[in-house]
């Protein structure tokens, strides 16, 4: 019966088809059924491994917007990648990341360049209306940002203006302006952290100052110029060793101050002309005012032959020096021998003069006039420095032409000649300057130097 039997079952087994979980298993034969059972083999997988390295690279792909359109075929471990991509990063993004799966043997790049407007169009709308939507979600916080900003700057600008506070430290209107800024610029910096607080960037904030510290020291070295002539202005209207319309001389200019501005000192010169000095070297240069003092002496010399009695010179040359209308009698006029030439004896003529009540140069002409009139009736010979004499050829008397008498000047001509009074022409233009200019550093309420 066991014989019959064991040739039946697999013909059965043959002719029923075996469910699917056994369709795998092989049936033992009869002759190995009396042998000990062998150890169960492994179960095999139903998916190969070329099937989960395909679901494994869509996946990725299909998180990354780049390479959403990106298809994969694999083969034995060869991956073929197609489908198109906007541009070759992406290209070169999806072969890369397929080329670092565990069992991919080697990748075949075959996707293309997508070229359709509206397929290269779209990234670029999506971006547009993520980043309008990003707006639109931060504008609010923006808005309490600015805000706040704003405050603290009207709060700054009010608190300059309205208090005053700077005018009663300090009197100088170019050093009160400078610092009313100062404190502004701090209310406007404490406005601008807290805003960027609010904001979520304090991070942003120590690049901007580290940005802004490097672009003010290369600034600073480019401006050195301009930055030495503002600091110089500042001290100078501190200082304030001249006053409008003084008298001066500075660097060779000889003028009258007519404007400190925040670069340059503005003279105007005797004859009219502006002549603009850097402050720079007006600070460090030597300065000569004429008007910080009223009281200015003048001084002329003046030859007489070596046979004069010096004595009667000196004693007619100081009347006539004090007769001029102008000199001061206090500090009093003096007359000395200043030196002895080969054909003359030169005297030096001193005398003193109020710049408030006359003129500097007017007293000192009519001065040089009067001596030499009063010499010329005295009988006093005036003669030339030595290297002005010129040997004449002899004339016969009767050929040498009679000198002409001189024309006597009228009574208004020997006015205009003696008038002494103050020239105001250049202080007039100066004012009118003055008043055309509103950046003056100049002011009367300070104090001097």
């Amino acid at each position: 019966m066991r014989a019959i039997a064991a040739p039946l079952l697999m013909f059965a087994a043959l002719a029923v088809p075996a469910p699917p979980a056994l369709a795998a298993i092989a049936l033992p034969a009869a002759s190995e059924a009396e042998e000990p059972a062998a150890e169960p083999s492994a179960p095999l997988a139903l998916e190969s491994p070329d099937t989960d390295i395909r679901h494994r690279l869509l996946e990725l792909y299909r998180e990354i917007d780049a390479l959403r359109n990106v298809g994969v075929r694999v083969r034995g471990g060869v991956v073929t990648l197609v489908g198109t991509t906007l541009d070759l990063e992406a290209r070169a993004q999806a072969e890369d990341i397929a080329s670092r799966i565990d069992g991919v043997a080697s990748v075949e790049n075959r996707i293309q360049t997508e070229h359709r407007l509206d397929r290269r169009l779209a990234p670029l709308a999506q971006q547009i209306e993520d980043m309008g939507m990003r707006i639109l979600a931060f504008l609010p916080l923006l808005l309490v940002a600015l805000l706040v900003w704003a405050s603290f700057w009207i709060a700054g600008v009010l608190f300059t203006r309205w208090t005053n506070i700077f005018r009663r430290v300090v009197s100088n209107q170019f050093v009160e302006n400078l610092l009313e800024q100062i404190v502004r610029l701090v209310f406007i910096l404490v406005g601008l952290v807290l805003a960027m607080n609010i904001l979520g960037a304090t991070a942003l904030i120590g690049s901007v100052l580290g940005a802004a510290g490097v672009l003010g020291l290369a600034v600073g070295f480019a401006m050195r110029d301009t930055l030495e002539n503002y600091i110089a202005s500042i001290l100078l209207s501190l200082r304030r060793p001249f006053a409008p319309n003084d008298a001066v001389v500075i660097e060779g200019v000889e003028g009258r101050i007519t404007t400190l501005n925040s670069r340059a000192t503005i003279i105007t010169t005797w004859d009219g002309n502006e002549v603009r000095i850097p402050n720079a070297i007006v600070y460090k240069a030597k300065i000569v005012n004429y008007t910080h003092t009223p009281q200015r002496r003048f001084d002329f010399e003046i030859r007489v032959r070596v046979e004069t009695d010096v004595t009667c010179a000196l004693a007619v040359a100081l009347q006539a020096v004090k007769k001029v209308d102008g000199v001061l009698e206090e500090p009093a006029a003096f007359v000395l021998v200043n030196r002895v030439e080969d054909y003359s004896i030169v005297l030096a003529v001193f005398g003193w003069v109020d710049q408030t009540t006359a003129d500097f140069g007017k007293v000192k002409s009519e001065a040089i006039r009067a001596v030499k009139e009063a010499f010329e009736a005295e009988e006093i010979d005036i003669t030339p420095p030595a290297q002005a004499y010129r040997i004449l050829p002899m004339e016969a008397d009767e050929k040498r032409p009679s000198p002409r008498a001189p024309r006597r000047p009228t009574s208004d001509e020997l006015k205009a000649i003696q008038d002494t009074s103050v020239d105001r022409t250049i202080t007039e233009k100066v004012e009118a300057r003055r008043e055309a200019t509103d950046n003056d550093l100049l002011t009367t309420k300070a104090p001097r130097e």
